[in-house]
């Protein structure tokens, strides 16, 4: 096994509120060297993910796995203490290029000794999943640039609180623009760690065009009111504030728990790349996240065809990990 922690840095879009646990669960991971001891155990899954890719439609997933494989880039790995949540690490080098996605054995159901699996779907799913991650953090700089993906996202999110809220508890089409407002500022502010006064004016110059910008007035000093508010955690007070939630904030979070199962949940909590993952990996058949993810699928579907452009400008190692 290798610790490959000194080589392969943690690396994240962004810091979270739950980086350091995300950081200590990926730490848990040893990869399995691709040496003679192991060749069995990888040729055996390599062969079962390469035959299930077969009898799959041609799409981005199978482009993009199939790709890795080639490259010979999927790794696996053992955890000397079980991950909570992580099933999927990436090998990123210091030069920011793709050494590898690693597979949690443990979390996948793959039998260390032989290399099958009990759903080798999910292994596929756990590839892309990886791979939408080392797209964002490699293309950081761009994607911070990118506003239509960045409308798409906050969109994603806004959908997803209105779910939490519960749509028989919005009385008016006005009260649907404040919280898109609010999810607006949250987003900027949790994931991409733009300062209020920003995105006060993000607000006013990017987003009156498809909310009324006369609701957008309306409700920027209440919106200006909400710089102490950091946190995806936080939205529920900022809705109390807004006056458009009288209940307790734990009823909202355990809301959107249900909506997303545990995961889901964590990839909410956690930096740009999670959230992206979460976003686009959702709308495939996988148990990683609940179908109630999938708020707004030409959304999800739209935010999927951005970051594949990104995914086809990465730049890969493929002899990093024999060198670590």
């Amino acid at each position: 096994m290798q610790n490959l922690d000194k080589v392969f840095p943690v690396k994240f879009f962004s810091d979270s509120d739950i980086n350091k646990i995300l950081q200590q669960e990926e730490q848990r991971m040893f990869v399995l060297r691709k040496d003679k001891e192991n060749s069995l155990i990888y040729s055996t899954f390599m062969e079962d993910l390469s035959t299930y890719l077969l009898k799959l439609p041609n799409s981005d997933v199978k482009r993009q796995v199939q790709n890795l494989i080639n490259k010979n880039l999927i790794f696996l790995a053992v955890s000397k203490v079980k991950t909570d949540n992580l099933f999927v690490r990436l090998l990123l080098t210091t030069e920011n290029k793709l050494a590898g996605v690693v597979l949690d054995t443990q979390q996948l159901k793959i039998d260390p000794t032989n290399g099958s699996a009990e759903s080798i779907d999910e292994c596929v799913y756990a590839v892309y999943f990886g791979l939408v991650r080392a797209a964002v953090i490699i293309n950081k700089d761009k994607i911070r640039q990118d506003k239509d993906l960045h409308k798409l996202l906050s969109t994603y999110l806004y959908s997803l609180m209105i779910k939490a809220v519960g749509v028989d508890k919005i009385f008016s089409q006005k009260a649907k623009m404040f919280i898109h407002i609010l999810s607006i500022y949250i987003y900027y502010k949790y994931y991409l760690k733009e300062k209020h006064s920003y995105i006060l004016s993000i607000i006013k110059r990017d987003y009156s065009n498809f909310i009324d910008s006369n609701v957008v007035e309306e409700f920027l000093p209440t919106l200006d009111e909400m710089e102490s508010y950091n946190s995806i955690k936080d939205f529920p007070k900022m809705l109390i504030d807004a006056k458009l939630w009288n209940e307790n904030p734990r009823i909202f979070i355990i809301s959107l728990i249900k909506i997303l199962k545990p995961f889901g949940f964590y990839c909410l909590m956690g930096p740009l790349d999670y959230l992206v993952s979460l976003v686009i990996v959702s709308r495939y058949p996988t148990d990683f996240f609940s179908k109630k993810s999938v708020v707004n699928d030409k959304i999800q579907s739209a935010v999927e065809e951005i970051i594949v452009g990104y995914m086809d400008k990465i730049n890969y190692d493929i002899n990093a990990v024999l060198k670590g």
